[in-house]
């Protein structure tokens, strides 16, 4: 097994990844593997926004691709990272309802073949994808762009409104959402808090102390 950003199957290469010890990959008795570095927002920006790490795993997915006519296996392996701010919703009703996940995969092909879905999907089905299903939320609906500094560039984040349920109350929503390509690795973050609290400043802060590898 091998960890390469771009595998593309030829003569020399399958010798290259026959000396490098995967000849497993090629005979199809051992998967190849891809891992993404990290992304992780600095302590400062954490202490300055009053946002905490909840959640750190290191989420893996297997899939098949077709090389030279074969089947093969390739296990991708993704960073997650997930911060909770304490809000208020309504009177009497307190939580973590503002939360922001930082998710980090590799953007690799093999063959020219790519096997991370993330470079190919729209904003839309994006946002469904980390927060959709698994969060009662419906009616998610486009609102604006707006440009934000952050991993050394000017980059596009999209927002969004949605209803959803937050602490037994169904509520409006906003959905903030930024993927860019960074290093090799799909870096996607997305941001949901109740529409009554302004977030926007706190979140544009977030987004501009990620650190991709962290220092």
């Amino acid at each position: 097994m091998i960890r390469s950003r771009e595998i593309g199957i030829g003569v020399a290469l399958v010798v290259l990844l026959a000396t490098a010890g995967c000849v497993g990959f090629l005979t199809g008795s051992e998967p190849l593997g891809f891992a993404a570095n990290a992304t992780e927002v600095d302590d400062a920006t954490l202490e300055e926004t009053g946002y905490r790490l909840a959640e750190s795993r290191s989420p893996n997915s297997t899939q098949n691709v077709t090389v030279a006519g074969q089947t093969r296996q390739v296990v991708v392996s993704s960073e997650l990272r997930r911060y909770n701010r304490t809000v208020t919703l309504a009177e009497g009703v307190e939580g973590e309802f503002a939360r922001v996940t930082v998710f980090t995969s590799p953007a690799a092909t093999v063959a020219g073949t790519s096997v991370n879905p993330i470079g190919s999907l729209s904003d839309e089905r994006l946002v469904r994808r980390f927060v959709g299903a698994s969060s009662a939320m419906s009616d998610v609906r486009f609102r604006s762009n707006r440009s934000v500094e952050y991993l050394g560039d000017s980059r596009t984040v999209a927002e969004y409104t949605a209803t959803q349920r937050m602490g037994g109350v169904e509520t409006n929503a906003t959905i903030h959402l930024a993927t860019v390509e960074h290093d090799g690795d799909f870096v996607t973050v997305v941001a949901v808090h109740p529409e009554a609290v302004d977030e926007r400043s706190r979140i544009d802060a977030l987004l501009a102390g990620l650190e991709h590898p962290p220092a």
